[in-house]
């Protein structure tokens, strides 16, 4: 950029042209120096010139698009218009104590070492899209964005640290490369923090950050980071993330009812521990490729695990109440610990998709596939020794076969009889009244024609019970010659009564048994 009339840019410039130019600079003037190699002597007596009383700079509208600026300090300057650093070349150039009262750009400007801004306050607009930092970035905890933040596509070659930093409006960093570590330890996100597509190369730390909306962490490629949290959010995205080590995820809601976690897509190539409170999790088509767990300190929700192979997952103390299951592969090898709750359906567990079904029966997940879902989830509580567990998903499992239209009609009459008289063997009570039914009406019975000559009724009943049990009667009052009807009441008995009585053995057995 020539200076006046001259044919020469201001570092080219002799010293008396130089003094001419800083002569006629003032106090918030405005500086237009674009493509300028602007030296540390220079920049020192720009902002020596500008300098008001109490020691701090004060420049206008400053516009120092492709400078080659291999050194410098703006210590304690006052930026009130609007700057332009775009396509600058920076070296050891020093932000301290800066604020930048209208919008700043740095677009594809390159910080040869660290881009260093401490205590800055950047009160307009800040664009860094595809600015690279060769030595990294270094934003200490008194810098604050006080409008929206633009990291998009920006290159971090050497450890970055955001920690602490105050983001008041909209934080986007979408597209940029970490290819070394980088701390956002502490950052206070006032709106949404967007991470799509960034690569993180080298360790990478979120802990004790706060995200007043949303997380959005959206086709991530985490190489290093094994930690992510504790932070508190309104809603963390991880949809097609991909995480390389084995990674901890530890978050809880900020306010309100619960957090939204997604991670949709999302590949853990050595496994996750997500460990959350308050919150509701959605786990679609995620891939695992080793052990992983979804724990719940507090009030947990998993909502679905459609299309994911949860053969490697285990699931602590977590709501399944509203989870869907139709679509999950491998649910016989779910393992559940703690205290896992269902959805209730007539006081046993029901999964979401059975409530789904009896609210309407035109329902995406009918009778015929619900059923082969509580099959896997009881065989996956049977091989873990729970057999209390497993009782409620055998139970589920038979009353989708019996309300299954793809069911014979003739195991169909089956399984009504079954599920009449013992609640599939295993409701106890049912079996045991069902039990005293048949004995009541087959004394009844016995005693109206079951003997030749009529009997006292209390030794009538005492007989029908003994033969339950397949015991020969001593009662000597009581008459010793049947009837044919007495003979086939007696058959009907020692046939039905020890079924009946076993029905409630296993019932019982059913529930105890660990």
């Amino acid at each position: 950029m020539r200076i006046g009339a001259h044919d020469r840019c201001l570092a080219h410039s002799e010293s008396a042209v130089q003094d001419e130019y800083f002569a006629g600079i003032a106090p918030g003037s405005n500086v237009d120096l674009r493509g300028t190699e602007l030296s540390a002597l220079l920049i020192d007596r720009l902002l020596y010139v500008t300098r008001i009383d109490g020691g701090r700079s004060v420049l206008g509208e400053v516009d120092f698009a492709e400078v080659t600026l291999p050194a410098g300090r703006f210590y304690h300057v006052d930026f009130s218009g609007r700057v332009d650093f775009d396509s600058a070349s920076i070296g050891e150039v020093y932000f301290i104590g800066a604020h930048f009262a209208d919008r700043v750009d740095f677009r594809q400007a390159t910080f040869a070492l660290e881009g260093i801004f401490a205590t800055v306050k950047f009160g307009g607009m800040a664009n860094f899209h595809e600015t690279c930092f060769k030595g990294g970035a270094i934003l200490d905890e008194d810098t604050v964005f006080l409008d929206s933040a633009w990291f998009e596509s920006a290159i971090f070659l050497d450890h970055s640290y955001f920690g602490g930093v105050g983001f008041n409006g909209f934080a986007q960093f979408g597209g940029a490369r970490f290819s070394s570590s980088v701390s956002f330890r502490g950052a206070v996100f006032e709106e949404s923090a967007q991470f799509q597509n960034v690569y993180f190369g080298g360790r990478f730390d979120f802990a004790e950050v706060v995200v007043a909306q949303e997380a959005i962490f959206r086709g991530v490629e985490f190489e290093k980071a094994d930690l992510m949290g504790p932070m508190l959010v309104e809603k963390l995205t991880l949809k097609s993330a991909v995480f390389r080590r084995n990674i901890r995820i530890e978050s809880e809601v900020l306010e309100g009812d619960a957090l939204e976690v997604d991670c949709t897509r999302a590949v853990f190539e050595e496994g996750v521990s997500l460990r959350l409170s308050r919150a509701e999790v959605k786990f679609d088509q995620v891939i695992l490729r080793k052990p992983s767990t979804i724990v719940a300190d507090t009030a947990a929700t998993l909502l679905s695990l459609r299309e994911t192979d949860v053969a490697d997952l285990m699931l602590t103390d977590i709501s399944l109440s509203e989870c869907h299951f139709a679509g999950a592969h491998h649910l016989d090898k779910l393992r559940l610990e703690g205290t896992c709750t269902f959805g209730s359906y007539r006081n046993r567990q029901a999964l979401a998709e059975e409530l789904a079904w009896r609210s309407d029966r035109n329902a995406p997940v009918g009778p015929r596939r619900i059923a082969d879902l509580y099959r896997q989830l009881r065989k996956a509580q049977e091989d873990s020794k729970n057999e209390p567990g497993a009782a409620d998903f055998y139970y589920g499992e038979m009353e989708m076969r019996r309300h299954s239209p793809a069911t014979p009609w003739s195991e169909r009459v089956i399984l009504h009889l079954y599920w009449l008289v013992s609640g599939y063997g295993l409701r106890a009570l049912r079996a045991l009244a069902t039990l005293a039914v048949l004995i009541a009406v087959v004394s009844v019975s016995m005693w109206l024609g079951g003997f030749k000559t009529t009997p006292v009724f209390g030794d009538t009943l005492i007989y029908v019970a003994q033969s339950t049990v397949s015991l020969e009667t001593k009662l000597t009052s009581l008459p010793k010659d049947l009837t044919p009807f007495g003979e086939v009441m007696r058959l009907v008995m020692r046939v039905l009564g020890p079924l009946l009585l076993g029905l409630t053995l296993l019932a019982v057995r059913n529930r105890v048994k660990r």
